[in-house]
């Protein structure tokens, strides 16, 4: 069980290296976005390396500026800047509301609309045919979100759009999430998480994709909200309340054994079911989190195989990965059934999954592989029977499938644009995503969305981008770096990589999940927008890969200076 547990370590760690090389290769070469926001045609172009260097050259002067800072002032300053960035978040997001004025459009103003007229008592959103919820079922959980929101905002009496409101609580929910994942990095690194807190906190300053999105009234914020909460349980469970502490003896024949007492406490199953509850709020918020609950399930079912475990721990992570698998795939169906029983009537089970896998392989006005309306239109013209849609999706499969055999070139080609335009969009799309406005809207952010200041914005976030997936590379580098014995140098910690040296499985839930993020989204529908989720997964690795990067090169730094010395 030590082999195997210790082999699924080093599979992740050499599968999310591969991955981050791929991505930070792509993101400094090249940047992806949009100038005309009517058609919102994806455009590509190639960087300057030179000027991506120096602006990765500010971000980790602005990082050592941090650390020195909180080397000096320990605790408070470190306080004092999670303070600041969770001020930071309320004083733009609220600022956005009264400036940007974004209203909900296309997917979300369906959404939107479908919760404030089931409020209305119109019980024909939930139909077979003719309703939104008919060609999408799985919207039902954000919908019965909304409908919470608007029925709270409608207890106050007040005439403004219960949209502001709405975009209120997102951006309160964006704070919850940075909350939980910067609480959670003491159970990611615990010896070098404080000043790995503040790497992440820069980090979060500087998103301003994340500010803009904080506007967008869909399941994205609230549903990231609920995942950083789900992985702190998580976390915690793993490493404080049911961890794998071992004893390691020698027995008689000279075997070595392994053994461990724990008891299951009530701190215990209460942090499992909280996992468990808001990992569930994340699926029903946003359907395609259940990438991230694989990862999860994946992590428990690893754990359990981990050496130390008592038998109760084990058994209890099945049940938990046993519960949050019912739960998760069944929350869904649940709404579902809770709103038709109100009202009635059912739903049809919707476009098929078929069709967005088909569309991923086609052209697009915007993009390779992103949205055509081919999946919406088989299903009609399938006369919404999914067995029919899924016929037909199957036969554009296999042709596109017989022509990229054909042209491998550009088979290449179509991927590669395809990979590109979802990961190397720094913006990850948060301007057309909160494009829509019914005025208001002031001149300074009119030029961020569409005039002189979009270039710069987009200029903005391919820095931060960069950083991320650099900081994403300088950690996974760290993990698979063979330990070295001090020699008495300076750099003998650097050497002996104390701080990535005996990481456990659950460590890389968030990794596991880009990964798997990454394989989903090059097969399905692309958009840059889906992709933001997993910045934010990826902030607490870049945070601590930008901390050991730094603490390498003062150590080489100083090793310099007393080789110099010596020599002198």
């Amino acid at each position: 069980m030590q082999k195997f547990y210790r082999l699924s370590v080093n599979i992740v760690k050499i599968l999310t290296l591969l991955l981050a090389v791929f991505l930070f290769i792509g993101s400094f070469l090249t940047t992806c976005y949009a100038e005309n926001m009517e058609t919102q045609q994806v455009l590509l172009r190639f960087d300057n390396p030179l000027w991506n260097l120096l602006e990765l050259a500010g971000y980790g002067l602005l990082f050592a500026c941090c650390l020195s800072l909180s080397g000096k002032a320990g605790v408070k300053f470190r306080r004092g800047l999670l303070v600041f960035t969770l001020g930071l978040i309320l004083l733009l997001g609220g600022m956005l509301i009264v400036f940007g004025r974004t209203v909900p459009a296309a997917d979300a103003l369906s959404v939107y609309n479908a919760a404030a007229e089931w409020i209305l008592g119109n019980k024909d959103i939930i139909h077979p045919t003719f309703s939104y919820l008919s060609y999408y079922p799985q919207q039902i959980g954000l919908m019965a979100f909304l409908e919470l929101l608007l029925r709270l905002w409608n207890l106050t009496g007040l005439s403004v759009p219960a949209w502001h409101f709405v975009k209120l609580v997102y951006v309160c929910l964006l704070c919850v999430a940075v909350l939980f994942q910067y609480r959670s990095l003491r159970y990611l690194w615990p010896d070098d998480w404080e000043p790995v807190s503040c790497c992440y906190l820069i980090l979060v300053c500087c998103n301003l994709p994340m500010i803009l999105y904080s506007s967008f009234v869909y399941g994205e914020i609230p549903s990231f909200a609920m995942l950083s909460v789900g992985l702190f349980l998580l976390l915690k469970l793993l490493a404080d309340c049911i961890p794998a502490h071992s004893v390691e003896t020698t027995s008689p024949d000279g075997t070595r054994v392994v053994a461990t007492s724990h008891a299951l406490s009530a701190v215990t199953v209460f942090t499992a079911l909280g996992s468990i509850l808001f990992l569930t709020l994340s699926v029903m918020l946003r359907k395609n989190s259940l990438i991230l609950i694989i990862a999860v399930l994946l992590v428990l079912f690893f754990e359990t195989l981990r050496p130390g475990r008592s038998g109760r721990a084990c058994i209890g992570l099945m049940a938990m990965a046993v519960c949050l698998t019912i739960t998760s795939v069944g929350v869904l169906p649940l709404v579902q059934k809770c709103y038709e029983k109100k009202a009635g009537n059912t739903l049809s089970s919707g476009v098929t999954a078929m069709s967005y896998f088909a569309m991923g392989m086609q052209e697009s006005s915007r993009g390779c592989g992103w949205y055509n309306g081919f999946n919406i239109d088989t299903y009609d013209a399938a006369g919404m029977n999914s067995d029919a849609a899924n016929a037909i999706s199957r036969a554009a499969i296999n042709e596109r499938i017989a022509y990229f055999r054909e042209h491998p070139g550009y088979a290449v080609n179509f991927y590669l644009h395809k990979h590109l335009s979802q990961w190397a969009d720094g913006t990850y799309a948060s301007r057309q995503a909160t494009l829509a406005t019914y005025g208001g809207r002031s001149d300074f952010l009119k030029e961020v969305y569409e005039g002189s200041l979009a270039s710069a914005y987009i200029e903005w976030g391919n820095a931060w981008q960069n950083v991320l997936y650099l900081g994403m590379l300088l950690f996974c580098i760290a993990t698979v770096r063979k330990r070295r014995p001090g020699n008495g140098s300076a750099n003998a910690a650097a050497n002996d990589d104390f701080r990535f040296r005996n990481l456990c499985l659950y460590t890389y839930t968030g990794l596991i999940a880009v990964l798997g993020g990454f394989l989903f989204h090059t097969i399905w529908e692309a958009n840059s927008r889906y992709i933001f989720v997993y910045s934010l997964l990826l902030m607490p690795y870049c945070a601590a890969g930008v901390h050991d990067g730094l603490v390498r090169l003062a150590a080489w730094r100083s090793n310099r200076t007393l080789t110099r010395h010596s020599n002198s």
